[in-house]
């Protein structure tokens, strides 16, 4: 019997190559470990609406997902929410404040099943041309707001900053918020070509999320494979049974991996499927 049961992997640097594609190869590796038996688990950043089309062009008949950095665990097959980690509310108004004060349109991300949107985008001038560019780009579901609105549990806020700009910003958020108090990450979203910070509940991250499908399935942590490249993969790799980091991984994931597959642009993801099947 295989060592694994499921495999975790990242969307983007990791599952696509440079360009955003699925390569033909990771799609046919994933077919296989699912006919093989393994649980097959998309662990992204991206909310289901911005997975959607890469699960479609999968067509696989997925369980279900990690989304939003493990804010959000869905039922592909119904495409309803079964785990949702939202941000206090104290702390998100704490948030949207420093924010504000910077004068940053806000992204705020919500659980379209209970909101009825994605994301609202309050308004701000810093890098407004590059909101306005993720707007016309996204596949979800946006209003704007002038203030802040309340109505409903954000799950991540984010912004857009240039990567120059990226460090000084995380470091001014963690002088303000204590690691125990608020999870923050710098990343670059290829899909739409811009460098964000994102910030959620401190015990959020894709392990967090991963485990709520572990305890739903019987399964332990040794049983699974997890596969990224950046540092929102940094917990479920450094946690899984066997981290594979992607040959394009920044160095926080390779510190952590057991395993180092080839990049996104070399079948890393088909590469560390043939692994996973071997229980090697």
């Amino acid at each position: 019997m295989n060592l694994y049961r499921l495999l975790a992997v990242d969307i983007d640097g990791t599952l696509l190559d440079s360009h955003s594609r699925l390569p033909s190869c990771n799609r046919i590796a994933l077919e296989r470990a699912h006919q093989a038996g393994l649980r097959v688990c998309l662990c992204t950043g991206r909310s289901l609406t911005e997975a959607r089309p890469v699960i479609d062009q999968l067509g696989l008949e997925l369980d279900a997902g990690v989304f939003v950095f493990g804010a959000i665990v869905s039922d592909l097959r119904t495409g309803r929410s079964i785990g949702r980690e939202a941000m206090p509310a104290s702390l998100a108004d704490r948030v949207v404040a420093f924010f504000q004060e910077r004068d940053y349109p806000i992204l705020a991300l919500y659980d379209v099943t209970e909101a009825g949107v994605d994301y609202r985008v309050i308004a701000g001038r810093r890098h407004a041309e590059a909101c306005e560019l993720w707007v016309r780009k996204t596949p979800c579901r946006v209003c704007r707001a002038n203030g802040w609105p309340s109505e409903h549990s954000v799950v991540r806020l984010g912004v857009i900053e240039r990567p120059e700009h990226l460090q000084d910003l995380l470091a001014a958020l963690k002088a303000e918020f204590p690691a125990d108090k608020l999870k923050c990450n710098a990343i670059y979203a290829p899909n739409y070509g811009l460098h964000v910070v994102e910030c959620f509940a401190p015990q959020v991250n894709k392990w967090h999320g991963l485990t709520q499908l572990l305890r739903a399935w019987d399964l332990s942590a040794d049983q699974v494979v997890a596969v990224g490249d950046d540092v929102n993969d940094v917990e479920m790799i450094s946690q899984a049974g066997l981290g594979v980091a992607m040959g394009n991984a920044v160095e926080p994931v390779r510190a952590v991996a057991r395993w180092q597959a080839p990049s996104n642009d070399a079948g890393g993801v088909a590469a560390a499927v043939e692994v996973a099947l071997r229980g090697a």
